[in-house]
């Protein structure tokens, strides 16, 4: 149980960080 909550914690903190690249991408391409 606390072994799949840990894999959640660090899909999620992941996936945010993911978000973050991914938006940070878009947002190059769309001022330039």
């Amino acid at each position: 149980m606390l072994t799949k909550a840990r894999k959640t914690i660090c899909f999620s903190r992941s996936v945010q960080i993911h978000e973050t690249v991914i938006g940070a991408f878009i947002e190059k391409h769309m001022f330039y």
